[in-house]
């Protein structure tokens, strides 16, 4: 398996661009065309203008320079459109610098060139540095006249690769990522194997994050594997167990749990949902190909129906807008049994238009160790009242090889109803 930094990990900050020699240039353009095309040479004729690129000329013009600020706050999210968010076609106009430095772990390549924000933002980092790309090769002394053609060169290179990534959108729509899970099973010497079709990400519908498995998914799926008991409430009884999982996107959650319940000899209903049409064939394909009883349905949470009510709810990644939180919410409140337990895991991330947005889970679900009391008085105070509150909480950290480069770690939820009463 091959691994490679994500440019977010390598590419400089073109704040400084001046500071920065031709041979660093050099090799983060060499190191840009290892991740996207490492078997094709660029060109070495040189592009007359760039106006030979009327779709990239547009963009180049457009860019505008935001000089990079130090980050202070740790909430920073857009309260537009409420959307999915990855893909949105209106993303931050913030300079392209560096994400989360170097300290990012080398990422399978496979991985690394299905990821959108990583490409997103090379193609950023490039028409910025077009832009700036005068003031670079000026900023020399008059008798450097030989370096000068050298950074006249490199400008050249990069405007080719920025062509490059223009002229593959086509081909990147088209190519699909199968990816293979193994979880060992808390028997030992077992294992949980699920295969996956990540598809890229639509460009008609920015919304669609649900077509790729995010680290989120894939280290709670390993836990659901680790501990079944725990994460899953094994009933006692005949009665199937219901699970159901909120915004399954490639439905990896539920397709672990459907193996691990059919390994143990459980009986149960497991139903995983989502919005987006082509979020949900894929899910659908993914079902038919692991061969497993998952029953694929919509569900919109800005308007989730009456629902029968489900022993287990699952959900991993589910927040990118500051309003999902409060949808989820609505949801379990329909469709969590009142013994019945919530899962729910959030990546935290530290850069971008979801910085912080792992405390809105925070604001919504009350901490049930301290904004509710849970004593036997509680029934005559509060006329029984249930209450959906978190119970527990853990931070899991980054994991080598996944995860995007904006994710610092992951933040585990286990919620349920309590019946309480708020204190003053």
């Amino acid at each position: 398996m091959t691994y490679l930094r994500p440019p977010t990990s390598f590419l400089p900050p073109l704040s400084v661009l001046c500071t920065h020699s031709t041979t660093s240039l050099q090799d983060a353009l060499q190191d840009l065309k290892d991740v996207y095309f490492p078997t094709i040479p660029l060109p070495t004729t040189r592009t007359p203008s760039i106006a030979a690129i009327p779709a990239l000329k547009q963009s180049i013009s457009d860019a505008v320079h935001v000089p990079y600020q130090k980050r202070m706050g740790r909430l920073k999210h857009s309260d537009g459109v409420l959307d999915s968010g990855y893909a949105s076609e209106e993303e931050d106009e913030e300079e392209p610098g560096r994400g989360p430095e170097s300290e990012a772990e080398d990422m399978d390549v496979d991985v690394l060139r299905s990821d959108e924000f990583e490409r997103d933002f090379s193609i950023k980092w490039l028409t910025g540095l077009m832009k700036r790309s005068d003031a670079w090769i000026h900023a020399l002394d008059s008798a450097e006249e030989q370096e000068e053609h050298s950074r006249v060169s490199v400008i050249d290179e990069a405007c080719e690769l920025l062509a490059r990534f223009a002229g593959g959108n086509e081909q990147q729509e088209d190519d699909a990522l199968t990816r293979r899970f193994t979880f060992p099973l808390c028997t030992e010497g077992q294992a949980v194997t699920v295969e996956l079709n990540d598809a890229p990400l639509t460009s008609s519908d920015h919304t669609s994050v649900g077509l790729q498995s995010w680290a989120s998914a894939i280290i709670f799926a390993e836990r659901i594997c680790a501990d079944p008991a725990r994460h899953l409430s094994i009933p006692t009884g005949a009665v199937p167990l219901r699970v159901l999982e909120l915004g399954a996107g490639t439905g990896l959650l539920s397709i672990a749990t459907a193996r691990i319940l059919d390994y143990m000899g459980i009986d149960a209903n497991i139903v995983a949902t989502d919005y987006h049409s082509a979020v949900l064939q894929n899910l659908m394909r993914n079902v038919q190909t692991n061969n497993v009883s998952v029953q694929v349905e919509s569900l919109d949470w800005s308007r989730p129906p009456l629902l029968e009510p489900y022993d287990v709810i699952l959900a991993a990644d589910v927040v990118y807008h500051p309003e999902h939180a409060k949808l989820i919410k609505n949801c379990v409140e329909k469709a969590l049994k009142k013994d019945g337990v919530f899962w729910m895991i959030i990546a935290m991330r530290s850069t971008g238009r979801h910085e912080g947005l792992w405390e809105t889970v925070d604001e919504v679900f009350p901490d049930g160790e301290r904004g509710l009391l849970r004593n036997e008085e509680c029934g005559k105070e509060c006329g029984g009242e249930m209450k959906l509150v978190v119970v527990q909480k853990e931070d899991v950290g980054r994991r080598e090889g996944i995860g995007r480069a904006d994710e610092v770690g992951y933040r585990l939820f286990k919620i349920r109803w309590l019946s309480c009463h708020y204190c003053c």
